[in-house]
């Protein structure tokens, strides 16, 4: 039998045979093709698709690349562009709606709702919230790899996967398989660099559901089912020091204000979180360690949260402490 390693001819031809196999990679989804998304400056680019997998929680921006086309010149421009653009709001709306008409264009709209806990008359509520609350990861299909490949994903600020694609000529014909059986050849996660925890979409379920509060710039607020609109900030669990540590910007703060915040949830690493009203966060504020920025303006607010079950808020022996028992909850 004659076997013999080819080059695609083209991108396209990579792109085709991945995203018609993409379930071999990323398990049961629904995947949409290209669609132009911009960051907050108006600078646009176009993926080659998107897939959301509502049992595992994820969804995925992907993207295939020939190696020979470069990483630098090409890739890497790309790839930023796209990551950039996703913390743009109008974006993720843009997706939204994208993946809502899909969903009902499939009829898929009672098992997408099944899914996601929800009612079809909620759905719509539940895919924006399903967007704006799970970090999304880059999905790159590509013929080969190599070092400035990897350095390049694992400088991402964003979970990156690279699965490998080869073609061979089988009696002429051409076939196509992963060498890596569907694994990933590359993956990073930089949300390992930060605090543990459920995704913002668990917490908010969790809470009984909510809605994007828009508005407020990079501050991420949300209005949920029963009325409090709740900002999320995260922790780690420093166990040498037996705290979870946590910096408010004033500025954020005021922009969350602005939004009409009622509460801070404070997570707590893989434990739970509490729901702080807003009036104590801010009193507590008063008589806390701060940071200030080298011309002298403040910089953020510390604050530290004593462990489960029974956490307190506090900084240190001398100033107030605050019990947010009745405001914990661990995670279900």
């Amino acid at each position: 039998m004659s076997i013999v390693e080819s080059p695609f001819d083209n991108e396209a031809e990579l792109e085709k045979w991945a995203f018609d196999n993409v379930q071999q990679f990323l398990g049961e989804c629904i995947s949409l093709g290209k669609l132009k998304i911009t960051t907050s400056s108006g600078k646009g680019g176009i993926p080659d698709g998107f897939s959301f997998n509502f049992s595992s929680r994820e969804w995925f921006v992907l993207e295939a690349e020939l190696l020979e086309h470069g990483v630098w010149p090409h890739i890497a421009e790309q790839v930023t562009r796209f990551v950039v653009a996703l913390r743009n709001q109008d974006t993720l709306r843009k997706i939204r709606d994208r993946l809502f008409n899909q969903i009902l264009e499939d009829g898929l709209a009672e098992a997408v709702s099944k899914q996601l806990g929800t009612t079809t008359a909620r759905l719509l509520q539940e895919i924006e919230l399903f967007v704006e609350g799970v970090q999304p990861h880059v999905v790159i299909f590509i013929d080969d790899t190599n070092q400035d490949l990897n350095d390049f994903a694992h400088a991402l600020e964003i979970p990156t996967v690279i699965y490998r694609v080869k073609k061979f000529l089988v009696h002429g014909q051409a076939e196509y398989y992963s060498p890596d059986k569907a694994s990933p050849f590359i993956t990073t996660d930089p949300t390992l660099k930060i605090p543990p925890g459920a995704q913002e979409f668990d917490v908010i379920k969790q809470l009984g559901g909510g809605t994007l509060v828009t508005g407020g710039g990079r501050v991420k607020c949300y209005k949920l089912e029963d009325g409090r609109v709740i900002n999320i900030r995260r922790s780690k669990f420093y166990e040498k020091y037996n705290y979870y540590w946590y910096g408010l910007n004033p500025r954020s703060l005021d922009q969350g204000k602005d939004m009409g915040m009622t509460h801070l949830v404070f997570v707590m690493g893989e434990w739970g979180f509490v729901v702080v009203p807003i009036e104590t966060v801010l009193k507590f504020c008063k008589n806390t360690s701060i940071s200030k920025n080298p011309d002298g303006s403040l910089r953020h607010y510390h604050v530290l949260i004593s462990p489960e079950p029974e956490p307190q808020m506090y900084w240190s022996n001398e100033a107030p402490k605050f019990n947010v028992t009745e405001y914990a909850q661990a995670f279900e």
